[in-house]
């Protein structure tokens, strides 16, 4: 038994029985002049081999790959310049799959899985279309200029494995290399003039030639990360970071629309449990400068890096995306969307669904509903609601009411988003937990009937479970907290925010240890540490006895902000040293506060009171008086 290795092409007539039934002499002879004049010049040219024919179909061997995939290129760009001046009834298309493989060779014919996978590749491809399979694609990406769209792991039928798949965008192919021309406008050319156009031909591809081989643009510009050099252990899932889009447009308020889609696309693909997303506060760093995808997978250890473009000119909008494996260093996906700009939210949902595809990650029912469920619709609404977001994301007294104002816009602009009603709640819940406000019964009663309102609104929407739970907080309700925040998380299970409240909330319910467990995820899913973040991992640790680890926690976060003007802080870091007997540091941590805020007392720490458990109350009272801290 003879075997090789071949490229396989498989190629079929796209409604052959229909061009068969309206004319089958003319299909014959049409079908029969297309081949003399198109296909058996073209595979002479090409290296290539007819198999056999079957009708409306033909199976070909190459020698090379490259070659392969040339000719079938140059047969469609043909194809698409000889059917433009015919009826679409009349034209003939052909659909054409190609792929590499171990053939049993038995007299002029060839057998196998090889030739299996071409024939199911040629019956995934569109009319006047190629798909390719992985191991062409790996074969040809750095010799023929193509874009790609990955299909993604395909099962074909008798094929045990899934079929990594490509298809060729002939549309641009077709754009790029032929130009129909008719044959009213075909000029007539003399042999001296066809031998002068030949000439000059040869001369160009002499220097194209040249030129190529000193630029040589096929050597991959993408440095491959490794997993050995991450500074975190890659994630078991596919594991994705997405860069802040840059920046384009000429407006006067440049940021907010462009980090708005970055964040978006973020919380579309944490809403998919098969992905591990870094949260969008990990890749801000990157914003605006020239690092090399290998070093940013190796920061924040990941493996797929997307990143992309805005330009916001009037009412249109122009957006690029690209992904990046970048521990293959192939570009898997890019594409450009030159639309409206009302139709960004399309986009967004387009570019995500590309990235899922991409990564080959299978969607649950649930998730696929809600991933690609847009939540707003109103341009304006969202411009502000992510200027209120980026407002109280310290939630300072000013903040917070510079943040009431923005919300309450956002819901003016558009009553039907729940993002206002969310974050105004969300808001009033603090100013009644920190005493911001006036009334503190006042403002949980707002905070209740805003987050209602959200949830009505949209309960498909996160943060419109993340403010009830902090509504109920607020309303000294522990439990309706956790079991709100259960089902924002059950919305997006793979989300840093999602996360990190889960924890927040159970911290303040006792249920220390799966708080813990949430606020250690948010902290991976951020890869970069934050202050915030930080106390409440102090907290939580302080609470589930392991002080030695709270303190470390909360020493690190007054690490990154300097002075800490916060004085519940001081209270939770003596609190942290007195439990493990550290009593000249815990009564140096109070002389630091009173330095900051002379005469506070433990009355001044608001947040004791927020606490489910008495008990904990009571210990972190016996602990700060121990260092010194007047009740």
């Amino acid at each position: 038994m003879e075997r090789r290795l071949s490229a396989i092409l498989a190629a079929d007539v796209v409604g052959y029985s229909r061009l068969m039934g309206q004319d089958e002499a003319g299909t014959l002879a049409a079908l029969k002049k297309l081949r003399a004049e198109l296909i058996d010049p073209k595979a002479a040219q090409h290296g290539g081999r007819t198999i056999k024919l079957m009708g409306d179909g033909i199976l070909m061997e190459f020698g090379s790959v490259v070659d392969a995939v040339s000719f079938a290129v140059d047969v469609q760009c043909a194809m698409s310049t000889r059917n433009v001046d015919l009826p679409e009834l009349q034209q003939i298309l052909f659909r054409v799959g190609i792929n590499i493989g171990d053939v049993i060779v038995e007299d002029d014919d060839i057998y196998g899985d090889g030739v299996n996978v071409a024939a199911r590749l040629e019956g995934l491809a569109e009319p006047g279309g190629i798909t390719i399979s992985r191991n062409v694609r790996d074969q040809v990406r750095d010799k023929l200029q193509l874009n790609l769209e990955d299909l993604g792991e395909v099962r074909v039928k008798n094929i045990a494995r899934p079929v990594r798949a490509f298809r060729v965008a002939m549309d641009e192919m077709a754009a790029a290399l032929s130009t129909p021309v008719t044959a009213r406008e075909r000029p007539l050319q003399t042999s001296t003039a066809r031998f002068q156009l030949a000439t000059a031909i040869g001369l160009l591809i002499v220097l194209i030639s040249a030129a190529l081989l000193w630029w040589q643009p096929w050597t991959s510009t993408i440095e491959r990360a490794s997993t050995e050099r991450m500074k975190f252990a890659l994630p078991a899932k596919p594991s994705i970071a997405v860069l802040p889009f840059e920046n384009l447009s000429n407006d006067s308020d440049p940021t907010f629309f462009a980090d708005g889609i970055t964040d978006d696309i973020i919380t579309d693909l944490s809403k998919i449990s098969g992905i591990f997303v870094t949260a969008r506060h990990s890749t801000r760093g990157y914003k605006d400068k020239a690092v090399k995808v290998r070093q940013i997978a190796e920061d924040l250890g990941v493996r797929y890096v997307l990143s992309g473009s805005v330009r916001r000119a009037a009412d249109k909008l122009r957006i690029t995306a690209q992904l990046i494996d970048a521990i293959e260093g192939d570009h898997l996906w890019s594409d450009r969307y030159d639309r409206e700009v009302k139709d960004v939210f399309a986009v967004q949902s387009d570019v995500t669904r590309r990235v899922v595809k991409a990564m080959a990650v299978t969607l649950k029912a649930r998730e696929r509903d809600r991933v690609f469920q847009k939540y707003v619709t109103n341009i304006e609404a969202y411009d502000v609601w992510q200027r209120a977001r980026a407002t109280v994301e310290v939630p300072s007294r000013e903040n917070i009411l510079k943040g009431e104002a923005l919300f309450k816009e956002t819901i003016d602009l558009d009553p039907e988003f729940a993002g206002g009603y969310a974050g105004l709640s969300f808001n009033f819940s603090v100013k009644a937990r920190f005493g911001f406000g006036t009334s503190q019964e006042a403002d949980v009663e707002q905070a209740l009937a805003l987050a209602r309102r959200a949830l009505e609104v949209d309960p498909d929407f996160a943060w419109s479970h993340i403010a009830m739970a902090g509504a109920h907080l607020a309303n000294g309700d522990h439990d309706a907290a956790v079991d709100a925040a259960e089902k924002a998380l059950a919305i997006q299970p793979g989300g840093y925010e999602t996360n990190l409240f889960m924890g927040f909330y159970l911290m303040w319910a006792g249920r220390s240890a799966r708080s813990i467990e949430h606020l250690e995820t948010a902290n991976r899913l951020k890869r970069v540490p934050a202050y915030r973040d930080l106390i409440f991992l102090g907290i939580a640790y302080l609470t589930d006895s392991r002080y030695a680890e709270a303190e470390a926690a909360l020493l690190d976060a007054q690490k990154l902000v300097g002075v800490v003007r916060n004085g519940g802080y001081y209270v939770l870091l003596a609190a942290a040293q007195v439990a493990q007997n550290k009593i000249a540091e815990a009564k140096e941590t109070i002389a630091r506060l009173h330095r900051i805020h002379p005469g506070y007392r433990l009355s001044n720490f608001a947040n004791l009171r927020t606490f489910k458990s008495e008990a904990i109350k009571e210990q972190i009272t016996a602990w700060v008086i121990k260092a010194g801290l007047p009740e």
